[in-house]
């Protein structure tokens, strides 16, 4: 199976063969998929993740690639040779096995591939794609965590990226493998297979943090805010700004002010994301009903619980169940 990987990622497509010869960029994907302001693209999610949370390709070599910024993640990885991208304005160098996860809304550019350089990118929804499995990690004061958690909720929140380097002790290989032969070789259960294989990988990135991975994360610097984003995750079905400001010895109203300006979220709003969170978890996993699921995570008013569920996931829970069925 390598070997038949090896030999579609290094085949040139029709727009390699052109840019080849004149190493201009042209674009491979539909003016309906870009959104330009101010000679800037910016990739519109709806083209990508139509039919699939999921999208899969291999960036084409010999071209300079513009500027642009998605709102969604993206990994970024280096399966052959080496890559130079410009993040923010930073050029960052990444070499074989190196593996980027860009936050949502981070500009970058990326220089000419040449014939042995094969970068690698996925693309994902974090929030159809293992909001589940960041809810059963239990430690909000991971890096992955924080990095994942803080994007999804607070848009305004400064681009960053994670950058996990090649070395014996980081064995992401096999998943990268799988989830690409999955992906471009489809057969029964794919989709599920490269969820599952994306688990594991982030699981496995988890463990190989290290603090010079992250840029300007002020929940990761701040032991006041990671208390508070603990105790969220503990008791959410019950927690209360009186009686967290109360368990800090902070006043109730430089807590919640604390809390609004460093995450551009409300206590209320963050608390609702856990809540969601750990609903959501149920929806998918269990057989439960969705009224008893309403009341385990804390909520009274099922109309709130649905309100706040729907403008998570653009859908109701028995459409988030209805839609898993479709995928079996």
């Amino acid at each position: 199976m390598n070997e038949k990987l090896d030999n579609f990622l290094f085949h040139e497509t029709k727009i390699e063969k052109a840019q080849r010869k004149n190493h201009k960029f042209i674009s491979d994907f539909p003016d309906t998929a870009l959104i330009r302001h101010d000679q800037q693209m910016k990739f519109n999610n709806s083209f990508f993740f139509k039919k699939k949370s999921i999208f899969i390709n291999k960036h084409n070599r010999y071209a300079d690639y513009p500027l642009h910024s998605h709102d969604f993640f993206e990994i970024n990885y280096i399966y052959s040779g080496h890559c130079t991208q410009v993040i923010n304005g930073q050029e960052v160098n990444l070499n074989k096995g190196d593996l980027l996860i860009l936050d949502i809304n981070s500009k970058h550019s990326i220089k000419s591939l040449g014939k042995h350089d094969i970068l690698i990118n996925i693309l994902f929804q974090n929030k159809e794609v293992n909001l589940s499995w960041l809810d059963s990690l239990k430690s909000n004061q991971s890096v992955l965590f924080n990095f994942l958690l803080n994007t999804s909720m607070n848009k305004s929140s400064k681009n960053q990226y994670l950058l996990f380097r090649n070395n014996q002790s980081l064995t992401i290989q096999p998943e990268i493998k799988e989830i690409l032969s999955e992906y471009f070789f489809p057969l029964d259960f794919s989709g599920t297979i490269i969820s599952s294989y994306l688990d594991i990988l982030l699981t496995k990135l988890l463990r190989q943090y290290n603090p010079e991975m992250i840029k300007n994360n002020k929940i990761t610097k701040d032991s006041t805010l990671r208390q508070v984003f603990s105790e969220i995750e503990k008791n959410s079905k019950t927690l209360t700004l009186n009686n967290l400001a109360e368990s800090m010895n902070y006043n109730k109203n430089y807590l919640s002010n604390l809390i609004k300006n460093e995450t551009g979220f409300t206590f209320t709003e963050l608390l609702n994301k856990q809540k969601i969170l750990k609903a959501h978890l149920a929806v998918v996993s269990t057989n439960r009903s969705i009224q008893d699921i309403i009341g385990e995570v804390g909520y009274s008013n099922r109309n709130y619980f649905y309100k706040i569920y729907f403008e998570n996931y653009d859908e109701l829970p028995s459409e988030t169940r209805k839609n898993l069925k479709l995928m079996e």
